[in-house]
């Protein structure tokens, strides 16, 4: 009975340990990035429309911010919707015209 112990509580431990390893395998790929666009309100919420596509915005109430120019950084996902960035900071940007 011991024996079959010792296994069951190995077998765990050694579970648990690949799966910390997975989770923060997970947690490191998630890095924050940095992107321009321009927010515009969609019928399903608003979106980033920036040159490398849209991105559907999560995170942060940016309804002031409709037509304006922003540079945001989030986290960006894929999903069957597209991609979304989950907002950590978003910034309008002033544009200049050149002198």
């Amino acid at each position: 009975m011991a024996k079959c112990f010792t296994k069951i509580f190995v077998s765990a431990v050694f579970l648990a340990f690949l799966f910390s390893i997975c989770i923060a395998g997970i947690v490191a790929a998630a890095k924050a990035e940095t992107l321009m666009g321009t927010v515009v309100k969609h019928r399903a919420g608003f979106v980033i429309e920036a040159e490398d596509g849209d991105y559907i915005v999560k995170g942060k109430d940016v309804s002031k911010l409709v037509g304006k120019l922003v540079e945001v950084t989030g986290i960006i996902t894929e999903s069957s919707k597209g991609d979304i960035i989950e907002v950590k900071s978003i910034q309008e940007i002033e544009e200049t015209l050149p002198e």
